[in-house]
């Protein structure tokens, strides 16, 4: 009997599932940071403004990839609500007028309950919080943040006390505060920033079964008699002397690990057991593996 044995896809189960783990870094989040949350400002102005910074800390170049990647499709809205697209034409004579290009973009929506409210006055401010990716996951746990006078309700909106004032970009690790409906924006500092992160793991199930007619042969060494025991006569030429008890036909192996290979028969994972497990003569033996990636 062989020491392999071939799993089949009914064998096999992958079930997905979410996790979370909660953050809390305390205090003011920092205006740049290469490991950790920060805060940088954008606001409506040229670029470079007058002593400011060059480059992606410019307050042009963050107000402006903000409403470009998020907003754009908002700008003419009522109090965030969503603008009315510029479509073309088509004609009863086969011609189209209008606009060559359409003005929908993909400001990544997350329900049909947010609102995108940005504020587009002259010298107009927000603030963006910016979390790394290794501390949101695949995107922060919607209802898991919140910051001083900062609350979000699920749906993608942020609100200062009760009041709307910017959006929360679950899966970009964005927090963009816009300011208030009724105001030019501003800036919030975004003190004492809480959420939770979000990845799926897989959990890999694998059944082994053990006929009662497979694996009831050993190649433990301990079984051989003590005339030969440590030659390894049986791993050379398969000639060997088994001690008394082992040759009865009472006797079962008892299984301790379980082996995962490759179609090379390369080992890939190794499974132990609580204790040693007897295998049936009269009936199958099922071991369920169960690995996480």
């Amino acid at each position: 009997m062989g020491y392999l044995k071939t799993l089949n896809s009914n064998d096999i189960i992958v079930t997905p599932f979410t996790v979370n783990k909660p953050f809390a870094p305390g205090g003011t989040p920092p205006e740049y940071s290469t490991t950790g949350v920060f805060v940088v400002d954008g606001q409506n102005t040229s670029y470079p403004e007058a002593g400011g910074n060059v480059g992606t800390g410019s307050l042009s170049l963050v107000y402006n990839s903000i409403k470009q990647l998020y907003y754009t499709n908002y700008i003419s809205g009522s109090e965030g609500g969503l603008s009315n697209a510029n479509t073309a034409s088509f004609n009863p004579d086969g011609t189209v007028s209008g606009p060559v290009y359409n003005t929908i973009y993909d400001n990544t929506i997350q329900s049909l309950d947010e609102l995108r409210y940005f504020p587009t006055g002259s010298d107009a401010q927000i603030s963006v919080l910016s979390i790394p990716s290794k501390q949101f996951g695949e995107y922060i746990k919607p209802g898991s943040f919140s910051a001083t006078s900062i609350s979000e309700d699920s749906q993608g909106n942020i609100y200062f006390n009760t009041k709307h004032c910017g959006n929360i970009i679950y899966k970009a690790g964005l927090v963009i505060y816009t300011g208030l409906i009724d105001d030019n924006g501003g800036t919030n500092n975004f003190i004492d920033p809480k959420w939770e992160s979000s990845i799926t793991i897989y959990e890999t199930q694998y059944k082994c079964t053990i006929r009662a007619n497979e694996f009831n042969y050993s190649l433990n060494p301990s079984l051989l008699s003590s005339s030969i025991n440590g030659q390894n006569l049986i791993l050379n030429n398969g000639d060997s002397q088994y001690s008394d008890f082992v040759t009865g036909s009472d006797f079962s192996p008892y299984v301790t690990t379980v082996g995962l290979y490759n179609n090379k028969q390369e080992l890939l994972a190794v499974a132990k057991l609580a204790q040693p497990l007897p295998t049936s003569q009269t009936t199958d033996t099922t071991i369920l593996i169960n690995l996480d990636r």
